[in-house]
């Protein structure tokens, strides 16, 4: 016979299954129970309609430039490439909020939003590493972009 404490044996811990194992057939049926998500999905699809609508408004240069944004309550944004392409886009900004009130869209106001530094350009692929954010400050992650271009040049 042991005199000393007896010594339970740690139950094992069941893994369960993870959000990446369920299949891509059951996002649906999850997010049709979830009104969180079928809110942000429906403003998402609104907006890609809205902007469908406008594709022939606006210069192909300027479209180019711009993402559709957020639609929420009557306010959609819109975001430009750079400062310049956002004050063009305001010149226009009239215009579209006409054409898409004429559209029956529910719309009061369009805002423009100019894209952060250092985040990737309106329309390309976002890389891997430009996908985490870095911690440098903005001189310094301007002044690699800088280089970075000379060394592109040919």
């Amino acid at each position: 016979m042991t005199t000393g404490p007896t010594q339970f044996r740690k139950p094992r811990r069941r893994h369960a299954a993870s959000p990446a194992a369920a299949t891509m057939a059951m996002l649906p049926q999850w997010m049709q129970r979830t009104p969180t998500l079928m809110t942000l999905k429906e403003q998402a699809r609104t907006s890609q309609q809205m902007w469908a609508t406008l594709q022939g408004s606006l210069p192909l240069e300027l479209a180019a430039a711009v993402r559709p944004g957020r639609w929420a309550e009557g306010v959609w944004n819109l975001t430009a490439s750079s400062p310049a392409v956002a004050a063009k886009l305001k010149l226009y900004g009239p215009l579209l909020l006409r054409q898409l009130q004429q559209a029956q869209w529910p719309l009061k106001r369009i805002m423009v939003r100019v894209q952060e530094p250092g985040s990737p350009p309106v329309g390309s692929p976002v890389r891997a590493e430009a996908a985490a954010p870095s911690r440098a400050p903005a001189s310094v992650r301007a002044r690699l972009r800088a280089l970075q271009a000379l060394r592109e040049k040919p």
